[in-house]
């Protein structure tokens, strides 16, 4: 656990191929061979890291579910996820920095991150989507890439604010962004009788 966790943050910070496994040794105080002991190449320890990171916030995403008793409203599962994920990427960077530089380097960690934030909190978004539509609540949208346009919003956010700038906002901030992106998304989900975009003959 301890090389595992010393050789996260030097992924994360400097990128698989940026990072030694002397480096790890040095900065988990141990040797090569020790590292090499439990983990037969540098391939297998960011497996590790993958396995590990995803239980994490495998655990992450179990939990909030156990918040709720009964299916949750559309709003509140949005709100919901927005507050989790946000809350645990200013806790934690790591886990997007991680994400970046796999997608550089071409690693597996990307399509797994992707895989595990599209959890069951995603899917009851869809489904409150869904049901929503069909109660006549919302105009009738794509569920599956409106949530995918929501978590997008919300993981940009979070690379611009725990990743590129020099200082993290404070936490009001992402109270006053989780406001104002639920209140675009549902406002923009009710039904319309015309079309809110401008005519493009009046262009």
């Amino acid at each position: 656990t301890q090389i595992v966790d010393v050789a996260m943050r030097l992924f994360a910070s400097k990128g698989f191929k940026g990072t030694t496994t002397r480096a790890i040794a040095t900065a988990a105080g141990v040797s090569e061979a020790i590292i090499f002991r439990h983990f037969e190449t540098k391939e297998d320890l960011y497996n590790a890291i993958i396995a590990h990171t995803i239980e994490l916030r495998s655990r992450l995403w179990e939990s909030l579910d156990s918040n709720h008793t009964t299916a949750p409203d559309l709003p509140t599962v949005m709100r919901d996820y927005a507050q989790a994920f946000i809350q645990s990427n200013r806790n934690d960077p790591t886990f997007i920095r991680l994400m970046m530089y796999s997608s550089l380097e071409d690693h597996q960690f990307r399509a797994n991150f992707f895989a595990t934030v599209r959890s069951s909190r995603q899917r009851a978004i869809r489904e409150a989507i869904d049901q929503s539509i069909k109660k006549g609540e919302i105009r009738p949208v794509d569920s599956v890439l409106t949530t995918r346009t929501f978590f997008q919003t919300l993981l940009q956010y979070s690379v611009s604010s725990f990743i590129s700038a020099p200082n993290p906002p404070p936490p009001e901030a992402d109270r006053a962004m989780i406001d104002n992106l639920i209140t675009i998304f549902l406002e923009g989900l009710l039904p319309h009788p015309v079309d809110v975009l401008p005519n493009k003959n009046t262009l």
